[in-house]
């Protein structure tokens, strides 16, 4: 055997020093590998242990014993069970002597050798300990004594339990909770021996740090051991009793911020501070943290994080000032719940003032990181009842103030070097994307922290709102140096950013207050410095629109200021710089044009009944510049007339709306309706020299192929804007006049003031759509030009939207907004469908049954659904199904669904269900194949991405449109995914007497749903699209499915099913386990649907049971047992709960349930159950009794204390 051995040592040697070799070969080093590994699976037990005592031994290199290490941790993982006693006793008694001699010192040896060593101890212990191991405590004891080396090994020892045990759980819970309970009874020798431990060594390096002739080697195991203390307390301080931590007079948080000062020591007990300030519990086992709030504590903390500052910017000393920061929020989160709470006078703290000023240190910290974590707590504090009444925080209030006024800016791009924030945003963010990001989050934070500061302060808030406006506006222009305006990143900017946030939230929370009669006079002079201010920068012009809008509530308590007000919102509407027209105008002057628009329709939307007196007036500012062709674009246009109608719909008289609608209609309704507009919606050869698809054509010509498309987009972009914008009353005497009778006012009808100027377009709206998506054809894609091509390309903005990436900000600010004849048209196409689909979303919405009623539009819809839907691909389909198709099922009167909705579904179902059928397909086997991407262009790799992201969104949308049609509509929405995960969830609480489950309205079948099912042709492309998609590789699409089967299965089972059919829907919920079972959250509502599927359907269908069988795992014996119990109840009297069914049907079934890759082919490690622990029996302590025994680790540093 001894022979055997040390050949077997040999090859393994030899193996392990080819794998780590990094000149070895590829080929030799996967031969040694598969050495390795046959030998850990395959050799016998004594071999295995052998080979394993002898290669670990110390004379041998690190990787050779790490491997030596890790066979005798196999052993223990995967063969304790089949080991004699003797055997277990023989490895445990090895195991011990390598902790007394088989390693180096503590400063010598390799981390991997202390954790392998460490890994066994823990495997032995998780199998063995309390029960066939009482001597465990006192044999570590014994082990401490022994030296620092020993000592390191067994604080690893107690990390990686407490890790297995309570932080990853991954013991089966018998066990886990007999060495937990264990740990409990324990806990109390083992905190003072940590605490002590502790002590023992930071004295012992301080006395040696202030002697300078103390031996380097003793400092620095004095600074090891410490911090292994430190790192097993990271392990136990966060869920062991809190008596624990706070023994002795709080002996260990005092430590623990005293370490704060030593450099080696400070990171470790930061992390072992934030643990313990972050504890959950009652209050009354909060309160000893209030320790922390003592001179001592907050002296240190500040002392700390001044030395961490001074230090200058190192990334250990930021890491130390993020926890820091941490450890004092945490700390304000503890505050929050015990101050006020009525336990024991808890009230402010003696120094609490301190507290406040550290914060204050870190909110003003120049990084954007540390800034972020105060202000959310700052807010608590204003939020709190007490605390925000505290003279010492709103003392602060000007100092916070001044702080967010200049955190509020956007500076600190990692990429640039304009500000000291630059710097520590190298260090947390990797882009200016991910930057620009966490700044609009840190930024919602500050506005709210600002509105409560307004809430508790308004006259200082509103003072520095003051001061900081008129300090921007008398100060002079900044730009970049090299630019010639704004950008983004020139500090007039900034400012004006930052400044129109700061005054909407102080503004915003003034106006809603009372008392603000006393500020108007001030407020009337902040808006006419902002009126009076002038600049022909269209990047600050924008911000100074939104500061006018801001202070517009003043205007209507000075009604003088109304015509100044629309002069600067006019003037601005129609900017732009000398030389650029149209053609030429650069972005920001485009978006400060929009901006004006935009900002006028949102002030007339929310104070209508103010504006409608100045009605005449806006109406001739914008027919004047209507008329003006050179002014406007279409866009502009159409966003002006939103003005005029939303303030119509306060004419309250019928007649003048309508007329006014009417004239904003007309020209559409000229251009719309001609017949050559109608030949070429309706023509696609028409249509593609229309819009310049035909040919390359000169400039000239193509500024009239532009002029064409813009009108396209303006009559779309009316129609729209009318009937977005259109509400009309239903008070006869408001709509009519008052001279309307009462008693002719119930006969009166009321429609929609757009339906009669709107109706007649729809036709060639449906027209356009049928033509654009002709031309994805291959026939239509073959005539137009090569270099149009990329017309079809999916755009760039859709593509980023769909992968979740960031739009990469444009420095172009000078350049004109013009893009390429192929990106225009591109970008015609794709805006030019939604607006079809939403002119038609919101015709359904606002005319309702008039429109389901009028036969010739629903006639030209059911026979346009072919042409409507054909050749598109995904990205283009979306808008057709998520916006058109889900408006026109929602909408629809119960009198229609027959001549309206059926016609429609059927042809949709029909397609729908081939073609995500045939995508998915290609995706699965794509999947299957396990298709090597190198053997792909990186080009064809990233088209698959994005084509099956859109696929995935397709499908989704598509079976929210489905649950549109099956479910009873509850005010029009339907309920929310998490609102149906939660009713599953509950469910399992319930107990069901009969098969039959209790559904929530939004679960229950809807009448076109039972419509649908009555259709055979409909019901079977619908219902088999909805069950096929269970086994879809998308998790969203699974869960979207389950929530309709259920309901669809109910109506089913209340009529004849065929055989067939039965078998085909409980082997489509299977399929779905296979594929979707690795995913937690797709388990439970398959295990769910699954059950009650068998539950309603076997009863009547044996051959479920053949289908069972084949369900590897699942005997007939098995089977019929669970079917005697659960689904016929023959062998119980009492009716078990649902739950009790389900786990058992989970568990016969657990052979087909899908399993990660990663855990398919992991080899199971069983460990067995122990005798039950006895529960410790709690008595009293008499006079004659010791209050606790210990078993010595307590006593090995007591000589210290």
């Amino acid at each position: 055997m001894d022979g055997e051995v040390i050949s077997w040592c040999s090859k393994l040697t030899e193996s392990v020093n080819a794998a780590m070799d990094p000149i070895v070969g590829q080929e030799s080093r996967m031969q040694a590998y598969q050495l390795c590994e046959e030998f850990k699976t395959s050799a016998p037990y004594s071999l295995c242990i052998a080979c394993g005592q002898l290669l670990a031994s110390v004379s041998n290199s690190t990787v050779v014993r790490h491997f030596g290490l890790q066979l005798l941790e196999n052993c223990v993982k995967f063969r304790w069970i089949s080991s004699s006693p003797s055997e277990k006793l023989s490895l445990k008694e090895f195991v011990l002597s390598y902790f007394h001699n088989g390693t180096h010192h503590l400063l010598e040896e390799q981390m991997c050798i202390k954790d392998g060593l460490s890994r066994i101890m823990v495997e032995m212990i998780k199998r063995e300990w309390p029960q066939n191991w009482p001597s465990l405590m006192s044999e570590l004891n014994t082990l401490c004594s022994l030296g620092d080396t020993q000592t390191e090994l067994v604080l690893l020892v107690l990390l990686r339990l407490v890790e297995d045990v309570v932080t990853f759980q991954s013991l089966q819970t018998s066990r886990r909770r007999d060495v937990l309970q264990a740990l409990t009874s324990h806990m109390a020798e083992l905190s003072t021996f940590m605490i002590q431990l502790l002590k023992h060594h930071v004295q012992t390096y301080r006395q040696l740090h202030s002697n300078s002739s103390g031996s380097e080697t003793q400092l620095a195991s004095s600074i090891r051991v410490s911090q292994a203390v430190l790192l097993t307390l990271t392990g136990y301080v966060d869920w062991i009793a809190p008596q624990h931590i706070f023994a002795d007079n709080n002996a260990l948080p005092s430590m623990l911020y005293s370490l704060l000062t030593i450099q080696e020591l400070k990171l470790a007990a930061v992390e072992v501070l934030q643990l313990i300030v972050n504890r959950k519990g009652k209050p009354e086992e909060r309160h000893p943290l209030l320790v922390l709030f003592s001179a001592d504590a907050i002296k240190t903390i500040l002392a700390a994080a001044q030395n961490a500052c001074a230090a200058g910017l190192d990334e250990e000393n930021y890491i130390f000032l993020k926890r820091l920061c941490h450890v004092l929020t945490g700390l304000g989160a503890q505050l929050c719940i015990l101050w006020g709470s009525g336990i024991k006078d808890i009230g402010r703290p003696e120094r609490f003032q301190d507290f406040l000023e550290a914060l204050m240190a870190f909110l003003g910290h120049p990084s954007m990181h540390l800034c972020s974590m105060i202000v959310p707590l700052l807010s608590a504090f204003f939020r709190h009842d007490q605390i925000s009444r505290d003279e010492s925080l709103l003392g602060l209030v000007p100092q916070i103030l001044q702080i967010l006024i200049a955190k509020l800016q956007k500076v600190g791009y990692p990429s640039r070097e304009d500000s000291p924030t630059c710097t520590y945003s190298r260090l947390d963010y990797d882009s200016d994307e991910e930057f620009s990001y966490s700044f609009a989050i840190h930024r919602t934070h500050q506005t709210e922290l600002v509105r409560l500061i307004t809430d508790h302060c308004p006259l200082l808030a509103f003072q520095a709102a003051c001061d900081w406006l008129r300090e921007v506006i008398v100060s002079p222009i900044t730009v970049e140096p090299g630019r010639d305006a704004c950008t983004q990143h020139s500090p007039s900017y900034i400012h004006w950013d930052a400044l129109t946030c700061f005054l909407e939230n102080v503004l915003g929370r003034l106006f809603q207050s009372d008392g603000l009669s006393k500020l108007t006079p001030q407020l009337a002079q902040l808006l006419q410095m902002t009126l009076a201010f002038q600049t022909e920068d269209p990047t600050l012009l924008s911000c100074v629109l939104s500061t006018v809008s801001t202070l517009f509530p003043v205007v209507k308590e000075k009604q003088e200021l109304v015509n100044t007000f629309l002069d600067k919102m006019f003037s601005a509407a129609v900017f732009s710089l000398p030389g650029q027209t149209k053609k030429t105008r650069t972005r920001p002057v485009q978006n400060v044009r929009r901006h004006a628009c935009s900002a006028l329709v949102k002030i007339c939307r929310d104070n209508s009944e103010f504006m409608v007196h100045f009605f005449d007036q806006l109406y001739g500012r914008i027919k004047l510049l209507n008329e003006d062709q050179d002014q406007l674009t279409q866009l502009e246009k159409s966003t002006l007339n939103e003005v005029l109608i939303l303030l119509s719909n306060k004419f309250k008289h019928l007649e003048k709306q309508s007329a006014l609608i009417q004239e904003i209609m007309e020209p559409v309704r000229i251009v719309w309706m001609a017949d050559p507009m109608k030949e070429v919606l309706g023509n696609e050869e028409r249509f593609l020299e229309h819009i310049g698809l035909c040919k390359t054509l000169p400039c000239s010509l193509d500024d009239k192929q532009g002029a064409n498309r813009a009108t396209i987009l303006a009559c779309l972009a009316t129609m729209m804007a009318v009937m977005k914008r259109t509400k009309w009353s239903h008070n006869s005497q408001e709509v009519l006049g008052d001279d309307v009778s009462a008693s002719c006012s119930s006969a009166i009808v009321y429609h929609d003031p757009c339906f009669l100027f709107v109706l007649p377009l729809l036709d060639n709206v449906l027209a356009l759509m049928r033509t654009m998506n002709g031309m994805w054809s291959p026939e239509s894609r073959a005539r137009i030009p090569v270099e149009f091509s990329k017309v079809f390309d999916i755009p760039d903005n859709d593509k980023t939207a769909v992968l979740g990436l960031t739009q990469p900000s444009s420095d172009n600010y000078e350049l004109p907004a013009n893009r390429s004849t192929t990106e225009k048209i591109q970008g015609f196409l794709s805006t030019a469908q939604e607006h079809c689909c939403h002119v038609l979303a919101s015709a359904c919405d606002n005319m309702g049954h008039k429109l389901y009623a009028s036969r010739p539009f629903t006639e030209h819809l059911v026979q346009s659904m072919a042409l409507l839907l054909n050749h598109a691909p995904d990205n283009r389909l979306r808008p057709v199904i998520r916006v058109f198709m889900k408006s026109l099922v929602l909408h629809c009167p119960a009198d229609c669904h027959g001549d309206v909705l059926l016609p429609v579904l059927h042809y949709l179902g029909d397609f729908m269900l081939q073609r995500l059928t045939c995508a998915w397909d290609v995706v699965n086997k794509r999947i299957d194949m396990g298709e090597d991407s190198e053997t792909r262009e990186s080009n064809q790799e990233s088209q698959e991405i994005i084509d099956e992201m859109f696929l995935r969104l397709i499908t989704r949308d598509y079976l929210d449109l489905l649950s549109s049609v099956f479910k009873k509509k509850n005010g029009g929405t339907d309920a929310s995914e998490g609102y149906i995960m939660e009713e599953m969830m509950e469910s399992d609480s319930v107990t069901s007497e009969e098969v039959g489950h209790k559904m929530t309205e939004s679960e229950q079948l809807g009448e076109l749903g039972k419509m649908i099912l009555q259709d055979e042709s409909l019901c079977k492309s619908m219902v088999v699209c909805v069950y096929s998609s269970l086994s879809w590789n998308d998790t969203q699409t699974c869960v979207k499915s389950l929530n309709i089967c259920w309901p669809i299965l109910q109506q089913i089972v209340e009529k004849p099913i065929t055989l067939g059919a039965a078998k085909y829907l409980f082997t489509c919920l299977l399929l779905g386990l296979q594929v979707h079972g690795q995913h937690d959250t797709c388990l439970a509502l398959l295990v769910q649907k699954t059950f009650q599927h068998y539950e309603s359907l076997r009863p009547r269908f044996d051959v479920l049971q053949e289908v069972m069988l084949q369900i590897p795992g699942v005997t007939q014996e098995a089977l019929q047992t669970f079917d005697r119990r659960f689904i016929f109840k023959e062998d119980h009297k009492k009716l078990t709960s649902e739950k009790s069914r389900r786990d058992n049907f989970k568990k016969l079934i657990g052979g087909i349930i899908g399993r990660h890759i990663g855990q398919m082919f992991k080899r199971e490690i069983i460990i067995t159950d122990l005798r039950p622990v006895g529960k410790p029996v709690k008595h009293k302590n008499t006079s004659d009794e010791p209050e606790r025994t210990d078993i010595g680790l307590v006593a090995l540093f007591a000589h210290d204390s």
